[in-house]
């Protein structure tokens, strides 16, 4: 049931109602990834012009309990290799050369901790991604930036989207609000070129029947003018809510090589996955590169892109590997043996080699722990250098979730609820810090867990 659903749109509410359908969009992209936990989600009403205010440094208001656990951490072994935000058990903590910082409160269900693009500063949230929080990268002075719980990401200019605002961080560290996160706000190029929103229109009594226009806006300014790439009838009534294709996240690709995104029918629970498009410009056709659950791309060289396609709410079936080209709009698999799936691609950072998991298949209905644990067990990490063909990177079995260093010669990768090190593809791996979850209580749906939002990773080398 959407906002709409649930509140009449009088003509004295329509600001409101825009504004909240924006927060309900996010809400139904974050309860898609922790479908296991209940979220609040706080809607704030904004009046006009600017709201502006400053607040400085402080501490969390909060009491930490002396028996709340400490994770295990191999300080040597990480040294000299940045800065590690992770969450343990729902406390988010930092490795910052050999020194162990608790950041949050213990037990606060921190999660999606990440650096800002200057690396001098750190985002996360808190109770389920309802609380937006920022501190220095090395963890110190932590404090609350929003309440709302939309996704907060860093702009081009440095400012940081958090909640419904839009914030400027000064090097000393004091917080302005410089403005109002726009309404519909769904993805922008990291240089700043390009801003994607979503927006619906819809007309007619409220209390019968309603037609509308879904719309996919670009602008180049954040506050700018929009112009509509896509757009395509929808409509609500009270029996059956709302029909159409609704908008339901876009990831911009760089060098204006067009946009990404994913519609999601009726609004409904898309956990099998829905369609993915790309639209290389205004008044372009969309084209269809497959089923998606969830948006998992990684962006390589010249227009190259990897993403998970296939649907189904069961992490171990139909999952590959597709290697796309934003210049064709064309994706072609992974090849892999049979029985095996693939999934969790990521490039390196000059673009040169594809890392991404393989395990097999399974047609099991049970998704307890001890069969989600069993399952990732049989994980192994793989790379594709280059247009060779794909080899396994020996003992690194149980591995998820591949991330690179900065120079592309070492990886951090998932296994058996522990972050591991790879410092050079022929290395020995390396446990670095564990658990990420409380032991055996892993947070999945269907068999997948969202290992990205437990840490993140500054690189400096």
């Amino acid at each position: 049931m959407s906002v709409k659903e649930r509140t009449g749109p009088s003509p004295a509410r329509e600001d409101f109602l825009a504004d909240a359908e924006a927060l309900f969009r996010e809400a139904r992209r974050r309860t898609r990834r922790r479908r296991l936990t209940r979220l609040v989600l706080a809607l704030v009403i904004v009046g006009g012009g600017v709201l502006a205010y400053r607040v400085g440094f402080g501490t969390q208001a909060t009491t930490a309990l002396t028996s709340a656990p400490v994770p295990a951490v191999n300080k040597d072994a990480f040294a000299h290799r940045g800065i590690l935000a992770f969450v343990s058990q729902g406390r988010l903590w930092v490795l910052d050369g050999t020194k162990l910082t608790a950041v949050s409160r213990p037990y606060g269900q921190a999660s999606s901790p990440a650096f800002s693009p200057n690396g001098r500063w750190l985002t996360y949230t808190l109770e389920n991604g309802v609380q937006t929080w920022l501190a220095r990268s090395d963890g110190s002075e932590p404090r609350l930036v929003a309440q709302a719980g939309a996704t907060s990401g860093w702009l081009a200019d440095g400012q940081l989207v958090a909640g419904t605002g839009i914030w400027h961080v000064s090097p000393a560290g004091s917080l302005t609000r410089v403005g109002t996160r726009p309404v519909g706000l769904l993805a922008w190029s990291p240089d700043g070129g390009r801003y994607v929103f979503a927006s619906s229109t819809m007309t007619g009594p409220f209390t019968d029947y309603r037609k509308g226009v879904e719309r996919l806006q670009v602008s180049s300014t954040l506050t700018g003018r929009r112009t509509t790439w896509y757009q395509a009838p929808v409509s609500f009534t009270k029996l059956s809510g709302l029909e159409g294709p609704f908008i339901d996240s876009a990831v911009v690709l760089p060098d204006a090589d067009g946009i990404l995104f994913r519609v999601d029918p009726d609004q409904m629970d898309d956990a099998d996955g829905a369609n993915l498009y790309e639209i290389a410009s205004r008044g372009a056709r969309p084209k269809t590169l497959g089923v998606t659950v969830g948006l998992p791309v990684t962006i390589g060289p010249n227009g190259a892109f990897a993403i998970t396609s296939g649907g189904n709410r069961y992490a171990w079936q139909t999952k590959t590997v597709s290697a796309c080209s934003a210049r064709t709009a064309a994706c072609s698999p992974m090849p892999t043996a049979h029985g095996v799936l693939s999934f969790d691609p990521a490039y390196s950072p000059d673009g040169e080699a594809l890392a991404f998991i393989e395990a097999p298949s399974s047609a099991a209905a049970n998704v307890g722990q001890t069969a989600v644990q069993r399952w990732y067990a049989t994980h192994t990490l793989w790379i594709r250098d280059g247009n060779a063909a794909p080899s396994e990177i020996s003992a690194t079995s149980g591995a998820s979730t591949p991330t690179w260093s900065a120079n592309g010669k070492s990886l951090l990768y998932v296994a058996e609820d522990a972050l591991w090190l790879l410092p050079t593809l022929k290395s020995k791996p390396i446990r670095v810090a564990s658990p990420l979850f409380t032991p055996g209580d892993w947070s999945s749906f269907y068999g997948e867990v969202d290992w990205n939002d437990q840490f993140a990773w500054l690189s400096h080398a």
